[in-house]
């Protein structure tokens, strides 16, 4: 490895790069300062994400905003955005990314330091709720509990039927619907399982058509499941709000993708997708109705 120092950040930045390894660096807007930004490498063997905060720099001693990766493998990427941004990351050299004037969304407070979410004004997650509590109307503080599951004769789940009303808890300040992302799964074990995915895909794929009566779509990268949102306005908000709830989420034009692997199991994963997906869609249609 050969170690290459960037004159434009910090001169105690230090990008390991050289052969197969190169770097990132995003820049970002002010209002990014203390976000932590995570990428993944595309076809890899674990979609783990790799993540960095946006730190202030000097360039030329003016201050600039940006988030660097200082090592990595070579290949294609994704952001963990909405809009998601493809990069390609080449041994050896610097990719750049300029989001300064662009309109990119980046979840502001589920994966940010404790210390930093106590300073976030709030701003933006109130823009997220159902209008009639943008307005400080008190929400209740009740969490909602584990709605028992609901079978049809024949034996299916009757996600339809599951609930007849959904808390206001998780868009107005409460605690997500998960304690911990549900994140994709790795090709790889997807590969190991082809039976088992289909049916776990069939299974998430009926629920959400219950629960939302849109459409599906199968993604040529496996581990996710898409759904088929009116608009972008739509899919934008919903990225958002499922963000918020712990289930890992990307959009790629109108289409949301959530995960979906062979070991996901019908009471707990394949519920906590349901589940989401359902509730943030009760809220976009509440949020449409009372504009």
């Amino acid at each position: 490895m050969v170690e290459q120092y960037d004159q434009r950040v910090q001169s105690n930045i230090v990008l390991d790069i050289g052969d197969d390894i190169g770097a990132l660096i995003i820049y970002t807007p002010q209002k990014f300062h203390g976000y932590q930004i995570d990428v993944s490498l595309q076809g890899a063997t674990t979609t783990k994400r790799v993540h960095t905060d946006v730190l202030e720099r000097r360039i030329l001693g003016q201050p600039v905003f940006a988030a660097v990766f200082a090592s990595l493998p070579e290949g294609v990427y994704t952001t963990w955005s909405d809009p998601a941004v493809t990069f390609t990351v080449v041994g050896g050299s610097i990719a750049e990314l300029n989001w300064c004037n662009t309109d990119i969304y980046v979840p502001p407070v589920s994966f940010m330091k404790d210390e930093r979410r106590e300073q976030y004004d709030g701003s933006t997650s109130t823009a997220l709720l159902p209008p009639r509590y943008q307005n400080g109307q008190k929400v209740s503080s009740a969490p909602m509990g584990t709605a028992p599951m609901q079978y049809t004769d024949s034996g299916q789940v009757a996600w339809n039927d599951m609930w007849t009303n959904f808390c206001d808890l998780a868009l107005a300040g409460g605690p997500p619907h998960r304690d911990t992302p549900l994140e994709p799964v790795s090709p790889d074990e997807v590969q190991a399982d082809i039976i088992g995915y289909e049916r776990v895909l069939a299974e998430i794929e009926r629920g959400l058509r219950l629960v939302t009566g849109l459409p599906m779509l199968r993604s040529q990268q496996l581990g996710w499941i898409g759904l088929g949102c009116a608009d972008e306005a739509m899919a934008s908000w919903l990225v958002r709000a499922i963000t918020v709830e712990n289930v890992c989420v990307r959009r790629e034009g109108t289409v949301l993708y959530v995960p979906a692997g062979p070991n996901f199991r019908l009471e707990k994963e394949i519920k906590n997708v349901i589940t989401v997906v359902a509730k943030t869609h009760h809220y976009w249609l509440e949020h449409l109705n009372q504009v």
